[in-house]
């Protein structure tokens, strides 16, 4: 091994202990929960909700990596587990605390992970610097047990913004989970300008591997998550100018792998301008296809990384550059262009193509598409035996397109509407692809707080989407309620018929809690015609609303006052008991012929609301779920889709506050609630008996109090000798007591 390695090798393991990594430091153990974790199989990994067995593991909502992460402090961020069957009977509020700090990434396509019977997520760091002030822009990658403890740090990286992967790799004895992570501005020496380099950590045995220095691009499979192979491309320097060759080269490499197969081939008297001690090069992977081309070979590019077969002439005559474009179903999309070309062709590589990295460069006539430039953004649907079925796209002109694929070729971009292969499934607005879920895509169109979610069946033909035949049938979009999903975190999840999200939905836009829609119905998932029925029936609550309590002939505002606004109290969940309290206190403020802020014509009306009968208003509202214990009927929220989990103490607070700040008068003390006016009347009475007895137990412990200093100062009080006071008795004649 050479001098240069060997300081390459040092310097990587000094740098990682920089970093923190010690698998068996900063063990923390809680109170273990019960039920069988360690059986059964792992659904949907790495997303933000995985199932496992009995139980679904979820993030409990959108928290920063700067709020409060001492451990048992967050609730929002933190883990949470909860029995399917507590799912399935929408007892969605019976979860508890798996990992008791905050779940967090930028990498919204890695989350939470489950091997075995451990969970792995990051976690902002809490440790302080020598100031006081808190790491928060590390990450700690952490595992905790399915049931809440043995709590351990892995790694500590320096940024929350690497992308990364946990990973299982190797068989039998040698099997480990194994983090793998591309780190972005890493320096192995001080004095170098930070790379990108792909590394890989053993969690078995606690060793850091540098797979790959001075990455161009890393492409991790979008979704098999658990996937431990990668491609990545790589340029090749020249050494002698310092500088890059106009091509690139791309590899593939597994968690596992250890051995530099470049190693012993660095040196200046095979490499021109090789500097022992300046200079390095690592890679552990595997050369799938090099671009260097006929003037490079007989020219001076020709390196010891390059694949160059006995015919030179097998190489092509002008250099690739490679650029990755998505990983999935085992194959590699990319765009290749020529050194005299701008042109991104697109083409598919397949993980078992065991050509060599010349002649895995697929000629022209082989690519798929001719502009591959927005290939990034398509979703590659695959036929059972690997060849490309479709692709689904969200055209910059609006609309959503399908461009059906025949002999692996997608449709040029001037084929749209001409022809059955290429043509709208969206008609209007512009789209973001959330998901494909079997024949359904998920999309959202612009108009909502965050993601709209909206579902339409892609694998109809041509005349299957056309206005005038299709009706309302699955080949029509649909949006499912008024779902709104943040934008900014990780996309929307399907696992076994629940549609899981972070929401922005109304009323809940400042605090981001996952919530859950029941996709269940009466065969299988809700079809698009039943999901309209569903918004029909929720978009009544509204309409009802403010189409009939709004007849101020029927409902006239003195006698009615407020009700309409009530009522959209009501369908939130607001606080009955508050109401109550805030009707009393604002109609005592009313003068004698006044009308009142709430009258009992108001409330009549409220609690026909909430007990939907036959012959009433509600009459179609009668239908009931029983959501967390409670009777939910199908004019409340809760009865459609529900918050998963639990809220803070403080964020409920501030979510029953705005309720009551959007819907109902403000409380007639200076505009403002106080404090103990916005108490419910249960909570008033048990706060006046608190302090009732805390008086009476204070008042005690002061009489107790003075009767003992009392006896303890008399005690020590020290003795003094009485005096009596003499009086002069003798008469003074010498006094005229009558002069002036």
């Amino acid at each position: 091994m050479s001098k240069r390695f060997t300081k390459i090798i040092c310097v990587s393991v000094s740098v990682i202990a920089a970093l923190g990594v010690g698998f068996g430091a900063g063990c923390a153990v809680n109170s273990p929960l019960d039920g069988n974790y360690s059986d059964g199989e792992v659904v949907s990994n790495g997303g933000f909700a995985v199932q496992k067995g009995d139980y679904l593991y979820f993030i409990n909502g959108v928290e920063a990596n700067t709020a409060n992460n001492e451990k048992g402090a967050p609730v929002k961020g933190a883990v949470y587990r909860i029995k399917n069957s507590d799912l399935a009977e929408r007892n969605y509020s019976s979860v508890q605390k798996v990992v008791n700090q905050i779940a967090y990434t930028t990498d919204y396509e890695a989350g939470i992970f489950i091997y075995g019977d451990y969970i792995y997520y990051g976690t902002p760091s809490t440790a302080r610097n020598s100031e006081g002030v808190v790491q928060n822009t590390l990450l700690d990658m952490k595992s905790t047990k399915l049931n809440g403890t043995d709590t351990k740090t892995i790694v500590q990286f320096p940024s929350t913004s690497y992308e990364y992967r946990f990973v299982e790799a190797g068989a039998g004895d040698d099997k480990a989970v194994y983090l793998m992570y591309v780190a972005t501005e890493e320096k192995l020496y001080e004095e170098e300008t930070g790379v990108t380099n792909l590394h890989s950590y053993n969690l078995k045995t606690g060793t850091d591997t540098l797979l790959a220095y001075n990455v161009e691009s890393v492409v991790f499979d979008e979704e098999d998550k658990t996937n431990a192979s990668v491609y990545y491309t790589m340029k090749v320097h020249n050494y002698s100018t310092s500088s890059d060759f106009g091509y690139n080269q791309v590899y593939t490499v597994t968690a596992d792998e250890t051995e530099d197969e470049f190693k012993d081939k660095l040196s200046s008297e095979v490499i021109g301008g090789w500097d022992d001690e300046k200079d390095r090069y690592i890679n552990c992977g595997t050369l799938v296809m090099d671009g260097v081309g006929q003037k490079d070979v007989n020219g001076s590019s020709k390196t010891p990384f390059n694949y160059l077969p006995e015919d030179i002439t097998a190489v092509n005559e002008l250099s690739y550059t490679y650029k990755l474009t998505s990983y999935l179903n085992d194959t590699l999309l990319y765009t290749r262009k020529t050194s005299n070309n701008s042109d991104e062709y697109l083409f598919a590589h397949k993980d078992n193509d065991t050509a060599n990295p010349i002649d895995a460069n697929l000629s022209a006539d082989k690519r798929i598409l001719s502009d591959g430039s927005k290939a990034g953004d398509y979703k590659f649907i695959f036929n059972e035996d690997g060849s490309l079925y479709a692709a689904i796209i969200a055209e910059s002109a609006g609309g959503i397109s399908i461009n059906k694929a025949e002999n692996n070729k997608l449709q040029p971009a001037d084929k749209l509407g001409i022809n059955e292969k290429y043509f709208k499934i969206v008609k209007e607005g512009t789209a973001t692809l959330i998901s494909l879920d079997g024949n359904w895509l998920y999309y959202s169109v612009t108009g909502g707080n965050g993601l709209t979610i909206n579902r339409i069946d892609y694998s109809g033909t041509v005349s299957d989407y056309e206005p005038l035949n299709a009706g309302e049938t699955k080949y029509t979009s649909v949006r499912i309620l008024d779902l709104d999903a943040d934008s900014n975190w990780f996309k929307p999840e399907f696992i076994d018929g629940y549609l899981l999200f972070a929401s922005e939905t109304t009323n809940m836009t400042a605090f981001n809690y996952v919530m859950v829609f029941d996709m269940h119905g009466k065969d299988g998932l809700l079809t698009n015609d039943e999901i309209r029925d569903l918004n029909e029936k929720y978009e009544g609550i509204g309409k009802t609303i403010t189409d009939v309590y709004g007849d101020t002939e029927k409902y006239p505002a003195d006698k009615y006052a407020n009700l309409q606004n009530a009522l959209n109290y009501a369908s939130y969940g607001g606080d009955y008991e508050y109401l109550k309290d805030l009707a009393k206190a604002a109609n005592d403020k009313v003068e004698e012929d006044g009308d009142p802020v709430y009258s009992e014509q108001t409330f009549a009306e409220y609690d026909a609301f909430l007990a939907p009968a036959e012959g009433s208003v509600w009459a179609e509202y009668t239908d009931y779920k029983t959501v967390n214990g409670k009777k939910v009927y199908a004019n409340m929220r809760d009865y459609y889709y529900c918050l998963l989990g639990e809220m803070s103490e403080a964020d409920e607070t501030a979510y029953q506050d705005g309720l009551k700040s959007s819907y109902l008068t403000a409380w007639p003390e200076d505009e403002k609630v106080s404090w103990y006016a916005g108490l419910s009347t249960g909570a008033k009475a048990g706060f006046i008996v608190g302090m009732c007895a805390i008086g009476l137990l204070v008042a005690g412990g002061v009489a107790v109090l003075t009767i003992y200093l009392v006896r303890r100062n008399k005690k020590k009080m020290p003795e003094m000798r009485k005096k009596r006071v003499k009086v002069d008795t003798t008469d003074d004649k010498d006094i005229d007591v009558y002069a002036d």
